[in-house]
């Protein structure tokens, strides 16, 4: 099993509230149903207020370096990534737990 960490720091001028960031968090949502090598897909808001927390986060597992690979080119991963990259910045790491 290998754990996708992936941390999100809303850029300058983007707040919680802005249309876009709403419709990423959504397109998220649909990813497990559309990249069948997701095993585990949670992610939501920053609940602590601190000013080194990031906004937002995502923990994922998949089976293994294949899977893990295939869904970053996987052709529904690429525009949601395309949508967090136009509000945030992102930040992630890959390990096994």
């Amino acid at each position: 099993m290998i754990a996708h960490l992936v941390l999100f720091k809303l850029k300058p001028g983007v707040a919680r509230d802005d249309a876009r960031v709403a419709a990423a968090a959504a397109a998220m949502n649909e990813l497990p149903r559309k990249i069948p090598a997701i095993k585990a897909w949670q992610h939501g808001f920053n609940l602590t207020a601190d000013a080194a927390a990031w906004d937002y986060g995502l923990h994922s597992a998949f089976a293994g370096e294949v899977e893990l690979h295939g869904y970053f080119e996987h052709p529904a991963h690429l525009p949601v990534l395309e949508q967090w990259n136009e509000i945030a910045t992102l930040a992630f790491t890959d390990f096994k737990p």
